[in-house]
């Protein structure tokens, strides 16, 4: 074999000796159940819907690679966090988490056309409170699901002897709003 021939083999050499390292094996996955909300019906000049609290449940795969050990998990949403520390991952590396990020570290959620009170018209009062749910989609009426309304953010920490790493996983959040009728509407103002 040539020399010329050797230097080629010498990145192919490189890329395997880089995919041997042990950070790449560790694994750190999340799925989440999509949160769903009722919201009040909102007059047509408004477009904002505040949302309340939303509660999430996580199944979360944490692995260290042969001999690390794991020393933590975090999963954070908004400014809701939920830890757990080495000693309850071992040996159970699939948990089970639950995580209530509150109303008010949820920014609006800007939508037209969605579980809008039509305008008065010409007939009766209950005619004017009903929403007009959702025009121009194809969703179920009075439903609505927000795709990435927010992102969880997930990292693990291994560590072997006094060697860590840390991986880092983004994911994103689905809401799915459902619109209120008219009575829910009134109940939630009035509180």
């Amino acid at each position: 074999m040539t020399l010329r021939a050797r230097l080629w083999l010498l990145p192919a050499l490189y890329i395997c000796a880089a995919g041997a390292d042990d950070s790449r094996l560790h694994a750190l996955t999340v799925a989440a159940e999509v949160a769903a909300v009722a919201v009040p019906a909102q007059p047509p000049e408004r477009h904002f819907f505040e949302l309340p609290s939303l509660d999430y449940v996580f199944r979360v795969e944490a692995r260290c690679h042969g001999d690390w050990k794991p020393e933590s998990l975090s999963v954070t949403v908004a400014d809701s966090r939920v830890t757990r520390t080495g000693t309850e991952l071992e040996g159970n590396a699939n948990q089970l988490l639950e995580l209530k990020v509150p109303a008010k570290q949820l920014a609006p959620i800007a939508m037209r056309d969605f579980c809008v009170i039509a305008p008065a018209t010409e007939g009766s009062a209950a005619e004017s409170e009903m929403p007009d749910w959702n025009r121009g989609t194809t969703a179920r009426p009075g439903q609505m699901t927000i795709g990435a309304a927010l992102s969880v953010h997930a990292s693990l920490r291994c560590s072997l002897g006094d060697e860590q790493r840390i991986i880092y996983v983004s994911q994103p959040l689905d809401v799915t709003l459902t619109c209120a009728g008219p009575e829910t509407a009134r109940g939630a103002a009035a509180r």
